[in-house]
């Protein structure tokens, strides 16, 4: 009869002692994987928002013209910016007194309207007039839909836009016309403590600017060891422009920088920030 041998103590106590060996690399492996994906995260989260807070003001500022009144004066300052966005370009139906008629849409091969949103009452229309050198801006009053012919690009029956205004100028066949918002894009304090860049788009119910809805953020208004989020703006010579009192002097703002900082909480950090900055130039022309 064949005896069977045990395991001795001693050998029990390799066995344990090689099994904590293992159980501990793989602790220290799992532990270090989470801390980089930790920081990787935090890296990747503050990175987006940075990122997305400047695409956001490059594609508002690109374009815009101070001299034609895109900025607002007393509200350029170093936490908010309020400027007319562009709702859309378009060219003048037929010629009319008192409103003007655009395509809905931009259809076929004519091209004469490019709207990013829909008109609303409150917004401004915009238009040249035949010769001059400035456009001619009204407050919008009342907005309807129809269906008809654009004369001046032709084609048949198609959806329109008769946008209404109070003063009884004429809008001529083939005005180049444009529709603008009023917008304010500011850092604020949210309730939650964090600093966050907002859009608040111009109300004619509330007569006001409603409070701000999110962009991006949060960031720190202020970065350790110097430097905040916020505007800066600079003049054609590139000197730049005093924001006290009223603000910057918008007729002469030639560019306006963002500089963002947003936290980096991740443990392998060299500083606590993310920091980066984007310079818009602003259309100089008439």
């Amino acid at each position: 009869m064949l005896s069977r041998r045990g395991a001795t103590l001693l050998e029990l106590m390799v066995a344990m002692g090689l099994a904590a060996v293992l159980l501990g690399v793989a602790s220290s492996s799992l532990v270090r994987q989470r801390r980089s994906a930790t920081a990787h995260a935090s890296r990747v989260r503050a990175e987006s928002q940075v990122r997305a807070a400047l695409g956001e003001v490059e594609m508002v500022l690109d374009g815009l013209s101070p001299s034609a009144g895109d900025l607002v004066a007393g509200q350029a300052t170093d936490s908010a910016l309020q400027l007319r966005t562009v709702v859309g370009s378009a060219v003048a139906c037929d010629s009319a007194i008192g409103f003007a008629v655009l395509a809905a849409a931009d259809t076929g091969d004519d091209r004469t309207s490019a709207l990013a949103t829909a008109p609303k009452v409150g917004d401004s229309l915009w238009w040249r007039p035949p010769g001059a050198s400035a456009w001619v801006g009204r407050r919008v009053t009342d907005i309807s839909a129809k269906t008809g012919i654009c004369a001046a690009g032709g084609g048949g029956a198609q959806a329109l836009l008769r946008v209404g205004f109070q003063q009884l100028d004429t809008v001529g066949r083939g005005a180049p016309l444009r529709l603008t918002r009023q917008a304010r894009y500011s850092f604020y304090h949210a309730s939650d403590g964090s600093w966050q860049l907002g859009i608040s788009e111009w109300s004619d119910v509330m007569h006001a600017f409603p409070p701000p809805q999110p962009v991006a953020g949060p960031f720190l208004l202020v970065a350790p060891g110097g430097g905040r989020t916020g505007f800066q703006y600079f003049d054609a010579a590139g000197a730049p422009l005093s924001i006290a009192g009223q603000g910057a002097s918008v007729a002469t703002i030639a560019r306006v920088r963002v500089t963002l900082v947003a936290p980096d909480q991740s443990p392998s950090a060299t500083t606590a920030f993310r920091r980066d900055s984007l310079d818009i130039a602003l259309n100089r022309a008439p």
